[in-house]
C-alpha cells in the first residue's frame, strides 16, 4: 500500500461513497446523516435540531469519517439467530474489531450460560424478567451500571436515569476509563480535569500548538478550525515524535479551496534529522 501524502481530500470523498454503497445507497446514507441528531462519536458539530452535517458555526456540509462510520454501522441489518450458533465465544474473540462491527446490529438479547461456548438468543420478556429478578436480589448501592461510549446519547440518558430511579449513581462508561488518567493528571497540574479552553477560543488565536495529538484521525472537527487559523495568517505548530500525515498536510473535503489541487497544507512540519 502506497503511503498517503495528505489526510482527508478526495480519498475521504471516495470513502464516503463506498460507505453509502454498503448501507444501500448514498441517498439513504445522506438522509440518515441529515437527520436531526448530534454526532454519534463526539456529539459536536452535527446540527442537532437544525439537521445533520451542520457544525456549530452553521457551516454546511460538515461531517467527519468517525461520524460516518458510526452511522453506517447503525444502519446495518440485524444479526440473524443462526449467527450465534455458528460462532463460538472463542471464535468471536478471534475476530478483529472491524470484523465484529461488520457482523451487523444486535437486535435481540443473547445469553451466555455458565459452561456454554455459544451465546443463545432469548426473548425480550425473558431478558427483562431475568434483569428484574437480579435487581430484586441486591441493594442499589451493591450495583454498578456500565455501558459503552459508542452507545447513543439517548441510550446513555435512559440508562443513567433508570439507575438513579433504582437508587444508585454508580453509573460509568468506557470513555470515563479512557480519560480517567488524563483527568487526574490535568486536575493535579492545572486544577481542572477537563479542557482549559473552548473550541471557539481558537477563532481568535494567532498561534496554536498541537502537542502529542492527532486530530486528523481522532477529532477531525478541529481541522477546519486549524485551516481557518492558517488562512487568516496564523501559525499552527505541531509537536509530536510521530510524523502524522494528516498533521503535515490535510485537505478538508467539505471546502472547495482546500480540496483543490492548489490547496496548501494546514500545517507544515519537518521530521527531525537522523
Amino acid at each position: 500500500m502506497r503511503k498517503l501524502k495528505s489526510g482527508g481530500g478526495w480519498q475521504a470523498v471516495f470513502y464516503t461513497l463506498r460507505k453509502g454503497r454498503e448501507v444501500g445507497g448514498i441517498w439513504k446514507l445522506w438522509k440518515a446523516m441529515r437527520s436531526k441528531n448530534a454526532c454519534k462519536t463526539c456529539a459536536l458539530g452535527m446540527g442537532g435540531q437544525a439537521g445533520g452535517m451542520v457544525n456549530e458555526q452553521g457551516h454546511f456540509p460538515e461531517v467527519c469519517k468517525k461520524s460516518l462510520q458510526a452511522m453506517a454501522a447503525d444502519m446495518q441489518g440485524g444479526i440473524r439467530d443462526s449467527f450465534w450458533s455458528t460462532y463460538s465465544v472463542a471464535q468471536l474473540q478471534a475476530f478483529s474489531p472491524r470484523e465484529l462491527e461488520s457482523c451487523g446490529r444486535i437486535t435481540t438479547p443473547v445469553l451466555l450460560e455458565r459452561g456454554q461456548q455459544y451465546y443463545r438468543p432469548i426473548s425480550w420478556d425473558d431478558a427483562l424478567s431475568r434483569l428484574a429478578g437480579k435487581l430484586k436480589q441486591v441493594q442499589p448501592d451493591e450495583s454498578f451500571w456500565y455501558f459503552s461510549g459508542r452507545s447513543s446519547n439517548e441510550a446513555a440518558f435512559l440508562l443513567q436515569l433508570f439507575a438513579r430511579l433504582y437508587g444508585t449513581n454508580n453509573v460509568n462508561n468506557c470513555s470515563y476509563y479512557c480519560h480517567q488518567a488524563s483527568g487526574v493528571g490535568l486536575a493535579s497540574a492545572l486544577g481542572t480535569g477537563t479542557a482549559t479552553i473552548d473550541l471557539a477560543d481558537l477563532d481568535g488565536a494567532d498561534l496554536v500548538f498541537v502537542i502529542g495529538g492527532n486530530p486528523a484521525s481522532n477529532h477531525p472537527r478541529l481541522l477546519r478550525t486549524l485551516m481557518q487559523v492558517r488562512r487568516r495568517g496564523g501559525e499552527v505548530i505541531v509537536i509530536n515524535p510521530v510524523v502524522e500525515t494528516g498533521m503535515v498536510n490535510f485537505s478538508v473535503p467539505s471546502d472547495v479551496r482546500s480540496l483543490s489541487a492548489i490547496a496548501r497544507a494546514i500545517t507544515s512540519v519537518e521530521p527531525p534529522a537522523a
